[in-house]
């Protein structure tokens, strides 16, 4: 059955590990996002620079093979600075720490693996704002 509603927000989602790919998109799309995901990073950068404007966030793994998270967020960034980037890890991560060690990194925020969706949406929807105030046509089919 098709899914007619609009979807709150557009997120890519990318992570070495299919598994968590599945699961994250899964849980965003019932949701209410509209979600694209890979589990190669440079293949989610050459989707993202066909539509850079259309993402509202991506939430990306720190640690992959061929582009870890920080590579790709700088890469995002640098395409589209007004797109919100979280980075997922295992470990515990402050962010006034990140900033030090990574000053040229311009992060939204971070989320410790495993992540609940209902916890992970309540985060997204905090870094993008209240949809009802975003101007006309930010809503994405």
């Amino acid at each position: 059955m098709p899914d007619n509603k609009k979807r709150l927000a557009k997120l890519l989602i990318v992570d070495d590990d299919s598994d968590i790919v599945q699961v994250l998109k899964m849980g965003l799309l019932k949701n209410g996002f509209a979600v694209e995901a890979f589990t190669n990073p440079q293949e989610a950068l050459q989707s993202f620079k066909s539509d850079a404007e259309s993402y509202c966030l991506v939430l990306s793994d720190m640690r992959m093979p061929l582009l870890s998270g920080i590579q790709l967020s700088k890469k995002i960034k640098e395409i589209n600075p007004n797109v919100k980037v979280v980075l997922m890890t295992a470990f515990e991560i402050r962010h006034e720490e990140f900033s030090k060690v990574f000053p040229s990194t311009q992060v939204d925020g971070f989320v410790q693996k495993p992540i609940g969706i209902k916890d992970l949406t309540d985060k997204i929807l905090g870094l993008i704002g209240d949809t009802k105030n975003r101007k006309k046509g930010d809503e994405v089919e």
